[in-house]
């Protein structure tokens, strides 16, 4: 902040501040899921929501797109239950990596939030030692799960997995069927956690067809639709609230503008949505410039 200060032009690539970030996930992931949904919806089926970790936020900017093409859909913020801040002002350390904590990102659009999930880190753990031991995985095809599927799941990262959680906890709180359709992304894979592999048989030992099981029906198969929270006017402004301490307080942000995003919430968000054409033009233009184009 002090570069702000005393610099002209200086833009601090923050993601958890930065609306570039939320914008891309808008326009970018936002059309391109609602591509995703032509091709496999028919007209009988319907979009319920997006489920997502929330980390900068960004990837949450794709809920406020398919929220104005499909108005009855939900947006769905996750965290990890043992870093509660968005369901109960919560702090604490936890295993999934890459989802953010202790703290509500600027970029949040707190007030189109529809719910909270918390997502215990064990159950995580426990998936991904199952997706990705030898013995877990043959315990999957002894359960009915295509080998086409089980030799994909390394696809699926420590957050990713969380993902899919708050996809299964979404689906039991709305009794959801086979017509709806929610829609996540696995932002990673598991080639970037090969060490915690190595950690989890160091500290639980080898990996065996009982743990299989347990992670299975335990892990899996009995997930409820505990620690969430579908979302009052109040609760999410208690979210956006918190907005201040780290902002306001600590980052010098302005307090009119904290204000606008809950109180002229139309106007500021649909004004920064409205960017995207402005923005492609000044990208060419640049691009144009230094000769990739």
């Amino acid at each position: 902040w002090e570069l702000k200060k005393t610099r002209d032009n200086v833009v601090i690539f923050n993601q958890f501040d930065e609306f570039g970030n939320h914008l891309w996930h808008y326009d970018v992931t936002g059309h391109a899921m609602e591509e995703v949904l032509s091709q496999i919806m028919s007209s009988k089926d319907n979009y319920a929501g997006v489920v997502l970790t929330t980390g900068s936020a960004g990837t949450l900017g794709c809920g406020d797109y398919l929220k104005e093409k499909f108005p009855t859909s939900k947006i769905a913020a996750g965290e990890a239950l043992q870093c509660p801040t968005l369901l109960a002002n919560g702090f604490g350390a936890h295993r999934i990596e890459g989802i953010g904590d202790k703290h509500v990102p600027w970029i949040h659009n707190a007030k189109n939030t529809d719910m909270v999930i918390a997502v215990d880190d064990n159950n995580s753990m426990g998936i991904v030692r199952l997706f990705n031991e030898p013995i877990g995985q043959k315990y999957l095809s002894k359960k009915g799960v295509p080998a086409e599927i089980i030799e994909k799941l390394p696809l699926m990262g420590i957050s990713s997995v969380a993902n899919m959680i708050m996809a299964i906890k979404f689906a039991k709180f709305y009794e959801l069927t086979e017509k709806d359709i929610v829609l996540t992304v696995f932002t990673d894979s598991m080639e970037l956690y090969g060490s915690r592999l190595k950690e989890l048989e160091e500290e639980f030992g080898p990996y065996d067809e009982t743990d299989a099981a347990v992670d299975f029906h335990r892990n899996l198969q009995a997930l409820t639709t505990d620690y969430m929270q579908e979302l009052t006017y109040y609760d999410k402004k208690r979210i956006h609230n918190l907005k201040y301490f780290t902002w306001i307080e600590q980052q010098e942000k302005d307090l009119e503008e904290l204000d606008a995003q809950w109180y002229d919430y139309e106007n500021y968000w649909n004004g920064i949505h409205k960017q995207t054409s402005k923005i492609d033009k000044l990208i060419k233009e640049f691009n144009e410039r230094t000769g990739l184009l």
